[in-house]
């Protein structure tokens, strides 16, 4: 058939393809979709509140009860009295202030030291895959045999430290883990010891993912040593660095292991982080005040999760804004 202006009418189906049906069966396709989107989220969120989401209640409820561990029978609900124990107990503060200063002080040496590291191993250089793969290796290290290790070579006697003062140095030997002064320090060599290379390796994965376009044309503009570094690598990995700076003060916040096998928060206080004071107050059999403390600890947490999280959305916001300027 043809139009009155002479030309052919093209079929239905050689007009273009048709639509799609959104009848019964496409809608019957969504729901088996979401049906199966379902079951495969299911192990995943009975996991979730098996390991998870139950325990926390249920330390919720418990930090509101004195419910002695070795005397059950005289457990009962006491509402804040717990809180309230924690709040007019002096070392509960000490622990609290020991810990975020241990926070502070190690990752802020592990993010200095680690970002030289990484200005190193990003040098081309012979033997850097080989070196790359030896410096990780403190962090796969059991942190019950780490700590083991590091307490005989600190040991008083016939330790390895003490060996290189008396022989090497001439000087006496000292119990590095038993005075005050030192035994605090001690902890942060052992602590920086292990994760700078994995603060290192962060930041030398993120400075890898610079484009080379980028490196040339500062490399034109002659911006080179440290003006590259503070110019244009710092900018462009900040996410990187916030990121790890992150997980390494959650880590810090939480540390227990090292803690507990070098020196179990002695000598004296000296040494007492939260999750041994924690640990301490569980020995005793308090097990309403461990799980008040517990949540205590989980709120300072979150506080440095929010305010890390806040300060990386609005670094990503003001690089977006700066792209759509450009």
């Amino acid at each position: 058939m043809t139009t009155t202006s002479g030309e052919a009418r093209l079929p239905t189906s050689a007009a273009g393809p048709a639509a799609p049906s959104k009848g019964p069966r496409a809608g019957a396709v969504a729901r088996e979709r979401r049906r199966n989107a379902y079951i495969l989220l299911a192990p995943c969120v009975v996991v979730l509140i098996v390991l998870a989401i139950y325990p926390m209640f249920f330390s919720g409820v418990l930090s509101f009860r004195v419910d002695p561990l070795y005397n059950p029978n005289v457990a009962r609900f006491i509402g804040w009295r717990n809180y309230d124990d924690l709040f007019h107990d002096f070392r509960f503060w000490q622990s609290i202030r020991l810990t975020v200063l241990w926070a502070l002080i190690v990752v802020t040496i592990q993010m200095v030291l680690g970002f030289f590291l990484a200005i190193l191993l990003d040098r081309k250089m012979r033997g850097a895959g080989l070196l790359r793969s030896l410096i990780i290796i403190p962090v796969f290290i059991s942190p019950i045999a780490m700590g083991l290790t590091w307490r005989f070579i600190f040991e008083p006697v016939a330790g390895l430290a003490n060996w290189i003062v008396s022989k090497g140095l001439g000087l006496e030997k000292y119990s590095w883990l038993s005075h005050k002064d030192t035994a605090l320090s001690t902890l942060m060599i052992v602590d920086c010891w292990q994760w700078t290379p994995f603060v290192a390796l962060i930041l030398l994965a993120g400075m890898q993912s610079i484009s080379t376009e980028i490196t040339e044309a500062a490399r034109l503009d002659r911006i080179r040593g440290t003006a590259y570094y503070t110019r244009i690598v710092i900018p462009l990995i900040r996410p990187v660095i916030l990121v790890v700076l992150l997980l390494r003060l959650v880590d810090s916040i939480r540390i227990f292991d090292l803690n507990f096998i070098m020196t179990k928060g002695g000598p004296g206080s000296s040494t007492l982080m939260a999750s041994v004071y924690d640990y301490t107050i569980f020995e005793q059999g308090h097990l309403g005040l461990m799980a008040a403390y517990g949540f205590l600890i989980l709120i300072l947490i979150n506080i440095v999760v929010a305010i890390f999280l806040n300060t990386l959305y609005r670094a990503e916001k003001a690089a977006r804004l700066a792209d759509a300027k450009n």
